[in-house]
């Protein structure tokens, strides 16, 4: 990855709402060549998507779910297929998960992060997370209220540019 692109790329982390032209300016670059790079950057899946992160309590969403789990031991082969089928199959069914990744630690191998309504509708997808999918063992969860008035740090991503930009410095030295 080239500097530009580097730079373009940590600009639109801190605010990706920002036109090509607010770009330009802020690095000092034309306009054509903020388009092209940016352009470059999509075509090559350094960028994911563009979105907003809204205030989930503002349009009904009560609380946030981190729910822990394990792929069961003795999995054969084609346990594992039948296990990825109807994993995708549940993802694809439950639009209010908004991560979920293999991993290691707590005694779990995995982890979905949702967004719930209210506590019944949380009930409801462990429900159907424990009967719609194949050999998971729900280890454990970890629940917050997304009305709580003291939060450490809502989600957000514009420190991960600064992240990134010490990450950077680190290796230069």
């Amino acid at each position: 990855m080239k500097e530009i692109q580097k730079r373009v790329l940590m600009e639109l982390i801190g605010n990706c709402k920002r036109s090509d032209r607010e770009l330009a300016k802020a690095l000092d670059i034309s306009q054509p060549t903020v388009t092209r790079v940016r352009t470059w950057l999509e075509k090559n899946n350094f960028i994911r998507e563009y979105t907003i992160i809204p205030k989930f309590s503002k349009v009904g969403l009560e609380m946030i779910a981190f729910t822990f789990f394990k792929i069961r031991v003795g999995a054969t082969k084609e346990t594992l297929i039948e296990i990825r089928r109807k994993t995708e199959e549940f993802l694809k069914n439950h639009p209010n998960i908004i991560l979920a990744l293999r991993g290691e630690g707590m005694g779990a191998d995995g982890i979905i992060v949702s967004l719930h309504k209210d506590f019944a509708s949380f009930t409801q997808f462990m429900r159907e997370l424990k009967t719609e999918t194949v050999n998971t063992e729900v280890i454990g969860n970890f629940l917050a209220s997304l009305k709580a008035t003291e939060q450490y740090r809502c989600l957000t991503l514009k420190p991960i540019k600064e992240y990134l930009e010490n990450l950077k410095e680190d290796e230069e030295e």
